[in-house]
């Protein structure tokens, strides 16, 4: 199940919720945990991504060691 981060507009607590690809598509959005504000967006975070590259076989990314590919 995915797990999507949203900010309270509210208090600006950030908190991560778990819920399936359906109940999201249909528009669920949850309270905050903190204050119980319904006022959540979503907040958007940076996902790392190794690519298999020409040249990368055994390489992992900058300052993770290797990543067991190769």
């Amino acid at each position: 199940m995915p797990a999507y981060d949203y900010v309270c507009q509210d208090c600006g607590e950030r908190f991560e919720v778990r819920m399936s690809i359906a109940a999201y598509s249909a528009g669920s959005a949850p309270q905050c945990e903190a204050c119980g504000s319904a006022s959540v967006e979503r907040a958007f975070t940076t996902v790392n991504v190794l690519t298999g590259g020409r040249g990368s076989a055994g390489q992992g990314a900058a300052g993770c060691g290797t990543s067991g590919f190769g």
